[in-house]
Formats: structure tokens, C-alpha cells, sequence
């Protein structure tokens, strides 16, 4: 969630969840807090940030489709996606997806179930898949 007019306090009640990561507007972020050097907007939250996560860490070994943390986090977001939909009003929900992939082609399913599920949470989902290794050698075969 990034929003111009919600704080994170306000953003919690709301969801009645605790982000895994977030910041209000002006407060530092992490390359400020570690004292980076570079321009003043990446320093501070210029939006608030309020943020959910979940890895593969915990990933079911029968699921082949790469989208277990995915199908977690939406379990976790869809009680709450009425108030989603309210939070937009004043900024954005967002979904980011990351994977790796053990070829060069990146593919992934997303199952059907999942996709009803996504479009019922209303966000859109910005997503990445990560070429296994060797990928680059074969660029151009």
C-alpha cells in the first residue's frame, strides 16, 4: 500500500493487520537510515509505505507452480478486501510477485482458483521472474 493521505497507524486500524515494513511520509527509509548518499527523495517515504510479506521460505514442496508465497499472502489479504478497495481512495494497493526460474523461459502457471482470488483483492500485481543460472549463455542460440 502506498499512500498521499493515510499514515500507517490509520492504514492498521483499517486492516486491523501489523505491515511487515513501513514508513509515514518523512520518515527515513532504509538508504536513509544507513546514511547513503543520494538525492534527498530517496532518503524519505515520500508516500507512506505499508507494506505485507511473504517468501518461499515456507513454500510447499508439492506446489510446482512458483506461487505459494503468492497464494499466502492472498489468503492472508482477502478477508480484508472491502477495505482495500477503501484504502485506494487515498493511494494505491500493489501486489509484487518475484520467482526464479531453474531455465531461460521464465515460466510460471498462475492457476485459476488464484486469479479469482487476485481479482476479488482488486490490486494490480507487478511481476518478476528470475532466469535460472546459464540463462545468459544461451542468449542468442
Amino acid at each position: 500500500m502506498y499512500s498521499d493521505t493515510y499514515t500507517v497507524a490509520q492504514i492498521s486500524d483499517m486492516l486491523g493487520l501489523e505491515p511487515e515494513s513501513f514508513g509515514d511520509i518523512g520518515d527515513l527509509t532504509p538508504s536513509g537510515r544507513a546514511g547513503r548518499n543520494l538525492k534527498p527523495q530517496y532518503l524519505t517515504y515520500q508516500r507512506t509505505l505499508w507494506s505485507l510479506h511473504e517468501n518461499s521460505l515456507g513454500a510447499d514442496a508439492e506446489d510446482e507452480t512458483g506461487f505459494s508465497a503468492l497464494r499466502r499472502l492472498v489468503e492472508r489479504a482477502l478477508p480484508v478486501a472491502d477495505r482495500l478497495a477503501d484504502l485506494r481512495n487515498g493511494g494505491e494497493t500493489i501486489i509484487w510477485w518475484s520467482g526464479d526460474s531453474d531455465t531461460m523461459q521464465g515460466g510460471f502457471v498462475l492457476e485459476v482458483d488464484l486469479i479469482a482470488k487476485l481479482s476479488v483483492l482488486g490490486c494490480p500485481m507487478y511481476g518478476t521472474a528470475f532466469l535460472g543460472e546459464g540463462a545468459e549463455e544461451n542468449e542468442g542460440s
